[in-house]
């Protein structure tokens, strides 16, 4: 609270007033060129790297989105139409992705996928234009927004980088989460952030999470109209949200032990740390996410702690008017969004942690951890006094440009696997479906999408012809821990460039070719976790699901493009005989 001589009676305020646009005494957010390009610089790296490795090509879930646009079409009648909207999708009501791919198709004549992932992508830019506003609502210099943007963009989420209704999702919710909390700490506009709730709801589950948290900040404001008005909305949304409302299959009965759920919340929370080459990348997610959890809660509890004597005060010894909070805006504001991050966390660990701990950290849950870390920092430099604000500033930027330069390098081989893998396993193999390169797309597939440009275009021919090659050496086994898959090593070819320039490999019968991709040895070492140049070393694995495959006798053959474009096909010493069909590599939801 603000200090104030108790003899002279006042009306106090907080001390960031909800009411001021900008700080007191400013019209704008100065500060130095160096400052604006620390903070522009990694965001511009990002979408860079992002336009250099996505493609057009559906993955999993996207292609229920493509559905969407079918069974609209179909759909006769208003309500018909309205129930494709809004329908349940796994756990969640999608609706926010649905009207952007409506939209996409209709402003393009196809669905671009490329389009999805850069609208969610875009997002970022919302919540990073978040922590700006409340940095600058406390005066503080935009140097120091720099190290919340390197948090927020690196290549550790890279899986929602490159996925259209991930992005769309994973990114948006916690934009429209984030900016609704900020609406009801910093400002008057409680019934603006209404909306935004309800945008938040539709978009992704655990939305869900911003009713009770945006009614606890209203209370603790005690702002009781908007409690009510909001608890009206809350009781119409989430009881339309689970209206029909059916428990998706698949998820694992077994929730695990108490221990379990814990090492699985602070991994969550702290999924940011697996660049760091600490050990395994869990074990650094889980000694990161505790301190980083315990941090948050203890934030949390000096700020109740210091809040709690001043709401049980009795009306008759209050000196704060009934509808003035006891807490600064910064204090709201860590409480709502830690509330729904943390919470988040502590949701997914319930669901999740029975199909195995390492999926808690997987790319597309990091979204939460890297955002409550810039929250934590965002606190940190606006609470502390000012002779620590600058250390800590400058702690944050090299954590910050750390982790992103780590991340650079420690996923690289994942974004370019991505790549190769929506291009052939998910477009070639899905395209071309006869012994000879013409394309036999589906009728609706034709209708709502085209296919992505790729390496393959200008030589398809080849993928045809015989080998051309000296014969290479490989190995295959048929089955890996009970799954039915083909694994195919080879150990000296190398790695050309860092796009499309490797190895791919074939199964190639009578009746047709299929093409998938090679995951490229890696060097070990410490310089292979800090520079790009040493990431990949000679040797490859290739594992695909026999269920990717049609029944039939395949010749194995190794398809090589070099830093020049030039193409090679090699025959090996390996055929495969698949006789009956095998279960697909994943269930379909769509």
């Amino acid at each position: 609270m603000i200090p104030r001589d108790p003899t002279k009676p006042s009306t106090p305020t907080r001390p960031d007033s909800v009411r001021a646009a900008v700080p007191s005494g400013t019209t704008g957010w100065s500060g130095p060129v160096w400052g604006w390009l620390l903070v522009a610089l990694p965001i511009l790296f990002f979408f860079g790297l992002w336009s250099y490795y996505a493609v057009n090509v559906p993955k999993w879930d996207d292609h229920a989105l493509r559905a969407f646009l079918y069974y609209l079409s179909q759909e006769t009648t208003l309500t018909g139409k309205i129930y494709q909207i809004f329908r349940q999708h796994n756990e969640h009501r999608i609706v926010y992705d649905r009207i952007v791919t409506y939209l996409d198709y209709q402003l393009f004549g196809k669905l671009n996928y490329r389009h999805l992932m850069m609208i969610g992508n875009l997002s970022l830019l919302g919540l990073a234009g978040v922590f700006a506003a409340v940095l600058r609502r406390s005066g503080r210099a935009v140097w120091l927004l720099a190290p919340v943007v390197f948090f927020l963009f690196n290549l550790s989420q890279w899986e929602n980088m490159y996925w259209g209704m991930a992005a769309l999702q994973n990114f948006t919710v916690v934009f429209w989460v984030l900016w609704a909390i900020y609406l009801l700490t910093y400002t008057d506009r409680w019934l603006v952030a209404l909306p935004l709730a309800i945008i938040a709801t539709i978009t992704s589950g655990n939305g869900l999470l911003v009713w009770p948290v945006a009614i606890v900040l209203l209370l603790v404001q005690r702002k009781f109209r908007p409690v009510a008005i909001w608890a009206m909305g809350a009781f119409v949304v989430i009881g339309l949200y689970f209206l029909g409302y059916e428990k998706p299959a698949g998820n694992p009965p077994d929730r695990g032990s108490v221990t379990d759920l814990l090492k699985g919340w602070f991994a969550f929370n702290g999924a940011a740390a697996e660049v760091f080459p600490l050990g395994s990348g869990f074990f650094s997610s889980l000694v990161a996410g505790g301190l980083l959890t315990i941090v948050a809660l203890v934030v949390v509890a000096i700020i109740v702690r210091r809040a709690l004597p001043l709401l049980t005060k009795s009306s008759a010894s209050q000196t704060t008017p009934a509808t003035s909070s006891p807490l600064r805006s910064i204090d709201l504001f860590f409480l709502g969004a830690a509330g729904f991050l943390i919470g988040t966390g502590a949701i997914v660990a319930w669901s999740r942690v029975g199909f195995g701990m390492e999926m808690l950290i997987t790319s597309r849950y990091k979204m939460y951890s890297l955002t409550l870390l810039a929250l934590v920092y965002t606190y940190g430099v606006i609470t502390l006094g000012g002779r620590f604000r600058q250390p800590l500033g400058l702690i944050g930027l090299v954590a910050g440009l750390g982790l992103a330069w780590l991340s650079y390098v420690a996923f690289l081989d994942e974004t370019i696997w991505w790549r190769h893998w929506l291009l052939t396993t998910q477009q070639f193999n899905a395209t071309y479906s006869t012994n000879k390169p013409v394309p036999q797309l589906d009728p609706v597939t034709k209708q709502y999408q085209d296919t992505a440009p790729a390496f393959y275009d200008d030589h398809l021919s080849r993928l045809y012809s015989e080998p051309d090659q000296q014969k290479l050496s490989v190995t295959v086994k048929e089955e890996v821990r009970g799954v039915p898959v083909y694994m195919v090593t080879e150990p000296t070819l190398p790695v050309s460039d860092l796009r499309d320039g490797r190895a791919y490999v074939m199964f190639r019968s009578p009746q047709r070719v299929y093409l998938f991709p090679v995951t490229q040895n890696l060097n070990s070492g410490l310089m292979a976790r800090l520079l790009p140049s040493r990431v990949f070393t000679n040797g490859f694995t290739a594992t695909l699901y026999q269920g990717d495959l049609a029944v039939g006798t395949y010749q194995i053959l190794i398809l090589t493009i070099d830093a020049q474009g030039q193409w090679a096909l090699h025959p090996t010493d390996q055929t495969v005989q698949l006789k009956t069909k095998a279960a697909d590599g994943f269930k379909k939801n769509w």
